[in-house]
C-alpha cells in the first residue's frame, strides 16, 4: 500500500463508503481547525506576575508561534521577556516552567535580526547574557531565528532543561510541542515618565514629506506609540543604550529638527514637503526637496 492512498482489491458496500465520509471529513476539518488555533492570536494563561527582583510584571501565554506571541506581549504594554542575568533567568524559569503543573517550553525576546544574523533582543538592548544549551545555537536548517528556554522534561535527548535553544517561528519541538510564550512589561514601581525628547515627538508626521501619508506619534503618561501610513501601531521604546526603538517594525529611529530619520530609509517630517515630479524639473533643479535629496 502507497503512503496516503488506499489499495483495494475488492468492492467496498456503498454503507460502508457512506459511513466513512462524515468521519474522514470530521478528521479533515478537526486537523484545519488545531492548525488554525495555534496561529490564532496567543491568550493569557496567567498574569501579571510581579518579580521582586526588578519589579517587573509578567503573563505566560498560550502557545503559538514567536511572532504571534510577541505580538500579543506588545499588545500588553510589554514585550517577549528580556533576560539580563543569571537571576531572572531562574525567576522565569522556575516561575513559569511547570506552571500549573504543566512541562512547558518558554519563548523569550531574543531573535535573529535576519536569517542567519546575530541574535538582538526585541527591545534592541544590548545581549550581554545568554544562557544556551550544549551545540547551541545551531540554525538547524538555517530557519531557526527564534529563542526559547527549555522545558524541565527535555523535549529531545540531547536538552539540557533552562537552558537556551534556537528554534523556527513556528516553534515545533521534537516532542511536538510548542513553547509557551513569557512578556515582560516594565512593573508599576518601574514606571518612568515620558522624557523631554519623547513628548516633543508627539504629534501630526508625514512620511517621507508626503502630505497624502499623514502619520502621528501619540504618548501616555509613561509609553510612546507610533502610527504609520498605513494606519499600524507600534510602541516606541527609549532604550538604555540612548536609541528609539520600534519593536513592532524592527527599526531605529532618530530624531533631527523637524525630521524623524527611520533605519529602513524612510523619513518622517513635521510639515509636508512639496516634491516636483521629474517631468516637471529642469535637468539643474535641485529645489524643493528636503536635504540630500536630489534627482
Amino acid at each position: 500500500m502507497m503512503a496516503g492512498c488506499f489499495s483495494v482489491s475488492h468492492p467496498v458496500p456503498s454503507q460502508a463508503i457512506n459511513f466513512m465520509k462524515p468521519i474522514i471529513t470530521f478528521c479533515i476539518v478537526a486537523m484545519i481547525l488545531s492548525v488554525a488555533a495555534v496561529h490564532a492570536c496567543a491568550a493569557v494563561i496567567t498574569g501579571p506576575v510581579t518579580n521582586p527582583g526588578n519589579g517587573h510584571d509578567y503573563y505566560l501565554l498560550t502557545p503559538n508561534t514567536w511572532s504571534a506571541s510577541e505580538a500579543e506581549a506588545e499588545k500588553l504594554g510589554g514585550t517577549l521577556a528580556v533576560i539580563k542575568n543569571d537571576a531572572e533567568q531562574e525567576w522565569v524559569f522556575s516561575k513559569f516552567g511547570a506552571y500549573g503543573g504543566t512541562n512547558r517550553n518558554l519563548w523569550i525576546g531574543l531573535h535573529r535580526q535576519w536569517p542567519g544574523g546575530p541574535f538582538a533582543w526585541v527591545t534592541d538592548n544590548r545581549v550581554a547574557y545568554v544562557n544556551w544549551s550544549d551545540g547551541e545555537p545551531n540554525n538547524r536548517g538555517g530557519i531557526e531565528n527564534c529563542v526559547h528556554i527549555i522545558s524541565p522534561v527535555k523535549p529531545y535527548t540531547t536538552a539540557i532543561p533552562g537552558k537556551w535553544n534556537d528554534l523556527p517561528d513556528a516553534g515545533m519541538l521534537d516532542d511536538g510541542s510548542i513553547p509557551f510564550g513569557v512578556v515582560e512589561v516594565p512593573g508599576k514601581s518601574n514606571e518612568q515618565a515620558l522624557t523631554a525628547r519623547e513628548k516633543s515627538m508627539i504629534g501630526d508626521w508625514y512620511n517621507n514629506g508626503d502630505p497624502e501619508q499623514p502619520c502621528c506619534i501619540a504618548g501616555t503618561g509613561n509609553q510612546l506609540f507610533a502610527i504609520n501610513e498605513n494606519k499600524d501601531a507600534s510602541r516606541i521604546i527609549d532604550t538604555p543604550e540612548g536609541f528609539l526603538f520600534s519593536p513592532k517594525w524592527k527599526q531605529h529611529m532618530v530624531l533631527v529638527e523637524d525630521k524623524i530619520l527611520w533605519s529602513r530609509g524612510n523619513w518622517w517630517s513635521r510639515k509636508p514637503v512639496k516634491f516636483k515630479m521629474p517631468a516637471e524639473s529642469s535637468d539643474n533643479d535641485t529645489g524643493d526637496k528636503p536635504d540630500g535629496v536630489r534627482k
